[in-house]
């Protein structure tokens, strides 16, 4: 899966060919996560606490970057 950004113990992954809302994908060891991309909520799965902070943390400042990268590989006819 693509790498969008590799944490300290976690990546956040943004994929291809997925369902609205845009989301990222939390992954790592204790993580394994559907983020909101505008309103950085978990909308399933579990994290680790710290896994999600850091994560949360970043993609608050790249939301835009975030949101181009989701609707670039997720392109609706």
């Amino acid at each position: 899966m693509p790498t969008f950004k590799l944490l300290s113990n976690a990546r956040i992954e943004v994929r291809a060919n997925e369902h609205v809302p845009p989301h990222f994908h939390l992954v790592g060891p204790e993580s394994n996560a559907l983020i909101d991309i505008r309103s950085l909520k978990m909308l399933q799965g579990d994290a680790a606490r710290k896994d999600y902070r850091e994560a949360v943390e970043w993609a608050a400042e790249h939301i835009q970057d975030l949101l181009a990268e989701w609707s670039r590989l997720n392109e609706r006819d």
